[in-house]
């Protein structure tokens, strides 16, 4: 049987278990964040033993979900490239638990209020700027372009399943970004009251009774950093204390933090490699898990 035969087989066989889902529960995971999120690492480095389609994972991409397969489905900006959303599917997904994997990236965009696109602007929160500022509550008019950009789509995608007869219920949120923040000492400072307020906000917007399920990555493992992340340490010691069980005093209930030490990189020391990326899904699939155990 030929590459091209397996993978329509495969296709179909996950459609097949898609609709047998159909006015059941059916676990979504939202995805966000920056160019890590989005995914440079190569499909052709992935190991050989990496399957054709990750099975019973549905990847929001062109207004419908489609089932994840390597070299078709488009889930990075660029074609033959990805993201976590393939180690997070097969560590995740299972027969009797499909996933829907909705996703959002803007290469190398803030979350501080602070930031406009890449240029620091300062001051209090203000509209309209180009960052994933969540606002403090659903009325607030500071909302950042990206965060309400990234909020459409996590909607669209809810709104879509319920359109094809699901019922779903969201589960847990995978963010990965930061870098931009670094490069500031004040958004860097702020990172772990900023990344609190984005999981209040963004569980607000999609409809849950609290914050939402958060596993999130650790940013620039690579040392010595790039000269224009001027407060990575700071960031990254950051990020240690928003985890859960960091005993920190500014820790975030049912948030884990992901290292990210180790991973297979790019020679720009940035970005994770297609083997970075694979681990990294796995790993953010491994963290949702212990926050949903909690």
């Amino acid at each position: 049987m030929n590459r091209t035969l397996l993978i329509l087989c495969a296709f179909c066989a996950s459609v097949v278990n898609s609709s047998t889902a159909n006015s059941a529960e059916v676990d979504v995971f939202l995805f966000g964040g920056q160019s890590n999120m989005q995914g440079i690492g190569k499909i052709a480095n992935l190991p050989k033993e990496v399957p054709l389609v990750i099975p019973n994972a549905f990847y929001y991409f062109d207004g419908k979900f489609q089932p994840i397969v390597l070299g078709k489905t488009r889930t990075s900006k660029r074609a033959g490239e990805l993201g976590p959303e393939v180690g997070f599917g097969l560590e995740m997904a299972t027969a009797k638990r499909p996933v829907y994997l909705i996703k959002f990236a803007a290469s190398g965009m803030p979350l501080h209020h602070g930031w406009n696109g890449a240029r620091w602007v300062g001051g209090a929160p203000a509209a309209p700027r180009r960052n994933f500022y969540p606002g403090e509550n659903t009325a607030d008019k500071n909302k950042g372009a990206l965060y309400l950009e990234m909020l459409k789509k996590f909607r669209g995608g809810i709104a879509q399943l319920k359109k094809e007869g699901h019922t779903p219920v969201v589960r847990g949120f995978a963010w990965m970004q930061g870098e931009q923040d670094s490069k500031k000492k004040e958004s860097a400072l702020a990172y772990a009251t900023s990344l609190r307020r984005l999981c209040r906000r963004l569980g607000e917007d999609v409809g849950l009774a609290g914050s939402i399920p958060t596993a999130f990555g650790q940013v620039l493992p690579h040392q010595p950093a790039g000269t224009r992340f001027t407060h990575r340490k700071e960031i990254r010691a950051q990020m240690v204390a928003a985890d859960a069980a960091s005993g920190h005093p500014i820790a975030i209930k049912n948030v884990k933090m992901v290292s990210t030490d180790g991973f297979g990189i790019l020679p720009d020391t940035v970005h994770y490699n297609a083997i970075g990326q694979l681990r990294l899904g796995r790993e953010f699939a491994k963290a949702l898990k212990i926050v949903q155990a909690q």
